[in-house]
Formats: structure tokens, C-alpha cells, sequence
């Protein structure tokens, strides 16, 4: 089996790349292609990646080899990584809009190269975009993106450190939107050894919290006070705030302190492909093109999948409670606009 990480020069690139070194989860029969440009910065960096990792791994580590022409890409995975994110100051006048032109260029450029017999593990934002994109050339059974993935271990992370157990102990997920319009499930959530009533009453804690002001203007506040107060303090303000504030403004928070959001995609795509290695299959919240599967629902949005090597096998529909499918309808419908 051949997996081809697209951007592998960048920084979720390399962390997958070294992620998938060290897993042990390769055999002989596994290929690993770094793929970059051979017109860009990565053409020297793969070279310099390759044997950093030979020193690091040795005979440990499989066939890995860089591959500067994409239209060499034959692999039956394929995890796209490329394209640029938001700056490191939130002082840039870098908007979302600029971020979708620039994005949108690059992943028509690699949709238009990889081979058809391909899945693709959507990492790059917008992941709707990416996804929409690359179903449009390769087909809507052969793309998935791995946005709610990661917000859906970040639920898991708040609920643990909120009530003070192992997030091991912790099963949710998070739906629709990889931004504001997300959708933590609460219907979803369970922790090990409790009773569906001590959770349900924690649960209704939670729910009591008040947002006192809407999510975006606190997220405007709270990056223009990190000139001015320490983060620690910023982020002890974020813990007394609602679920989605804290799921949607820690990751920025994160990134513009410098350290970018870069371990967790690249953990987020190693769990589906620990499980499609493994197992042969991984069942979780991905953003897929729907079709009416899941309560009616048409256009990209992240729900739970079951997927194997050939792509995805169908989309599992859960209960919902209602204001959680009003939720999917906004961000249905916020999708829809953007695209």
C-alpha cells in the first residue's frame, strides 16, 4: 500500500510524517511518498526531512521517498496537506476570504492530479472547500475531511478536564461545521462509569452556562487582549465560557501564541489511519458530501462515517435531540453559503 502525504514539507506534514514513523504501524509493504513541488521551498526541505528521519529511524522505517512531480501521485491514500493557513499575529489583515482564494487554487491544482483510484483524507482549510473540491473530481464516495475529527478529541479534552476525569473515559462528537457553526453533540456524551444520570445532570450544567455576548465578538476580544494580558489568564477566562466559545476560540488562541495548531490534526489523522491499517476500517465524524443520508441533509457537512480502503462504506445517522438538528440545519445552511 502507498500513502502519499501532499504538503509533507509543511508543518501538520512533517508531524504526520514523523507520527507515522514512530507508530511501528508500517511494514515492508508499505510506501510512503512525501509529495511537494518541485518549483517551491519543499524541494530541498523533503530531501532534508527523508534523511533526518533515516538518522532518527534507520532500518525501522519503511520505503519513504519524495516525489517532486504530482502527477506521479499513485497512492491509494492520499492525505492533503497542503496550502497555507492563517498567520501567527492577528494583527495581519489575513481574512478568511483571502485564505479560501489562495486554498482554493491549490487544492484544484493537486485534485487535478491525483490518481482517481485514490482517498483522500481532507486535512487542510477550509476542509468543506477541500472536500467539496476534490469529491467534484474524484467522486463523493473517495473524500472525507478530518475538521470535526479534531474538534470532536477537543470536545472529549473539555468535558474531561470540566469534570475531572480521564478523557479516555470520555465518548463524544462534534458535527457539521469545522468553525463556528460546529455542533457538539451532547446527546452523544458518556463517561465511563457514570450513571446516565449523573451525566445528564453535568450535562445541564453545562448547558446553563450563559454566552453574554455572541461567539465571534468574544473571540475578537479575546485575541486583541493577548497583547495585553498574560494567555494563561485569557484562557482561565475561557474555561468559565460556554462549550462552543471554548471549542472554537482555544485552537486560535493556540495558534497565535506562536506554537500553532499543528499535534493535533496530525493525531486527529493518524487515528483514521491507525484504524484503516489495523483494522481495515474507522467509524467517526468526518466531513463527507451528503445526499439526504443523514436526516435529509444535502451538501458537505461532518457527520459520522464508516469508511474502509475503498472509500466511504455509508454515513450512520444518531439520535439527535432537537436543538442539536436545529444547530445542523444553521450550520447546513452556513455551509451552503460559504461554498
Amino acid at each position: 500500500m502507498t500513502i502519499a502525504i501532499v504538503g509533507a514539507s509543511g508543518d501538520i506534514g512533517r508531524r504526520l510524517v514523523l507520527l507515522l514513523a514512530r507508530s511501528r504501524l508500517l511494514s515492508e509493504d508499505h510506501r510512503v511518498v512525501l509529495v511537494g513541488r518541485s518549483s517551491g521551498a519543499s524541494k530541498d526541505l523533503l530531501y532534508g526531512l527523508l534523511e533526518d528521519l533515516k538518522d532518527a529511524f534507520g532500518g525501522l522505517l519503511p520505503q519513504v521517498e519524495v516525489c517532486l512531480d504530482p502527477e506521479e501521485i499513485d497512492a491509494q491514500l492520499v492525505v492533503m496537506t497542503a496550502g497555507v493557513t492563517f498567520p501567527r499575529s492577528p494583527t495581519t489583515d489575513f481574512t478568511r476570504e483571502k485564505l479560501r482564494a489562495y486554498n482554493l487554487e491549490v487544492f484544484r491544482y493537486y485534485a487535478d492530479l491525483v490518481s482517481p483510484r485514490s482517498i483522500v483524507i481532507h486535512v487542510s482549510n477550509p476542509v468543506e472547500l477541500g472536500v467539496k473540491v476534490f469529491a467534484d473530481r474524484l467522486g463523493l464516495d473517495k473524500v472525507v475531511g478530518m475538521g470535526c475529527l479534531l474538534d470532536t478529541l477537543r470536545f472529549r479534552k473539555e468535558i474531561a478536564r470540566a469534570w475531572g476525569v480521564p478523557v479516555g473515559d470520555v465518548s463524544a462528537m462534534v458535527l457539521g461545521d469545522h468553525g463556528p457553526l460546529m455542533v457538539p453533540l451532547w446527546s452523544s456524551v458518556r463517561v465511563s462509569g457514570w450513571e446516565r444520570e449523573t451525566t445528564e445532570a453535568r450535562i445541564r450544567e453545562e448547558l446553563a452556562i450563559e454566552a453574554h455576548s455572541p461567539l465571534m465578538e468574544v473571540w475578537s476580544r479575546l485575541i486583541s487582549d493577548m497583547k495585553e494580558r498574560p494567555l494563561v489568564e485569557i484562557f482561565q477566562e475561557l474555561d468559565r465560557m460556554p462549550m462552543l466559545y471554548r471549542l472554537f476560540i482555544r485552537p486560535w488562541l493556540t495558534h497565535y501564541s506562536g506554537s500553532k495548531t499543528v499535534v493535533g490534526p496530525a493525531g486527529a489523522v493518524m487515528m483514521i489511519l491507525e484504524d484503516l491499517l489495523t483494522k481495515g476500517w474507522f467509524h467517526g465524524p468526518l466531513h463527507v458530501v451528503l445526499k439526504g443520508e443523514f436526516y435529509g441533509f444535502r451538501g458537505i457537512m461532518a457527520v459520522p462515517v464508516m469508511m474502509d480502503l475503498k472509500g466511504v462504506v455509508r454515513v450512520v445517522e444518531v439520535p439527535l435531540w432537537d436543538f442539536e438538528l436545529e444547530q445542523l440545519q444553521r450550520a447546513n445552511e452556513g455551509i451552503v453559503r460559504r461554498l
